[in-house]
């Protein structure tokens, strides 16, 4: 039985791939050409979502978002998720409402396909280089004065611990900071049970289709917290940890 199990979670996992790349492929035209002019950028979102939504269609993936407070499409915000899952990606297309740009990993852009989406507009960076960094947070800050919305990761890598954060950079809270823009938590509760965190994407553990659950906190100005770019990283650290908390003893009972 076991062995029809991770049959299947492989298969899964192989058609994901496929429908990945397939339509990569198909919208890689589209993308390049509304990604050349900047006007353009929002317009790309559309296939951007498109594609994320069909993703999580064929993965048999159910969204439920519950947000604190509901959030202005027009709004710029700083979205400030837990990392547990190549699902997050995914997943920010659907609770994030209006046009956003993500830092990741530099990696990312390496991918022949994948790296159109960070040509102009998404923000790719090594951590491990100072003056990458550097550019990546300043080029954040631009958007964010044009009007664009920043998604942070800020344990800064994927966390494979279930119900657990790694520690908050700083990143994204002196971007609040400095910019104004206010920080929305979010939280990521059971992605990494659904398509678990690890090197070997093939390897057979547990995980397949399911229901994914998000909860997105009411945005919190820099203002709230004195303008100190520690107090509001603590502050959301709390709120992003307490939900992961009240989750996992809601799920153990």
């Amino acid at each position: 039985m076991q062995k029809i199990r991770n049959l299947l979670t492989v298969l899964w996992e192989v058609i994901f791939i496929m429908q990945f790349v397939g339509w990569l492929i198909i919208f890689y035209l589209p993308l390049r050409i509304l990604f050349s002019k900047e006007s353009w950028w929002p317009a790309s979102m559309k296939l951007q979502r498109f594609w994320a939504g069909w993703l999580r269609v064929v993965m048999g993936i159910r969204t439920h978002i519950e947000y604190e407070t509901p959030l202005d499409p027009n709004q710029v915000y700083i979205y400030t998720p837990n990392h547990t899952s190549f699902l997050d990606i995914l997943v920010a297309y659907k609770y994030i409402p209006g046009y956003f740009h993500f830092l990741a990993k530099s990696s990312l852009a390496k991918i022949p396909l994948f790296k159109i989406m960070f040509w102009k507009t998404h923000i790719p960076f090594e951590r491990s280089k100072l003056l990458e960094s550097t550019r990546a947070y300043q080029r954040a800050c631009e958007d964010l004065h044009k009007g664009y919305s920043i998604l942070v990761y800020p344990e800064g890598t994927q966390n494979n611990r279930p119900f657990a954060l790694l520690p908050f950079r700083s990143g994204a809270f002196r971007m609040s900071v400095t910019t104004g823009v206010p920080i929305v938590p979010v939280t990521c509760l059971n992605n990494l049970e659904l398509l678990p965190h690890q090197a070997d994407l093939f390897k057979p553990h547990p995980g397949g289709p399911g229901n994914l659950y998000i909860k997105v906190g009411k945005p919190i100005f820099p203002s709230d917290c004195n303008n100190d770019p520690a107090e509001l990283r603590e502050k959301v650290f709390n709120i992003v940890k307490q939900n992961l908390i009240n989750h996992a003893t809601h799920t153990s009972r």
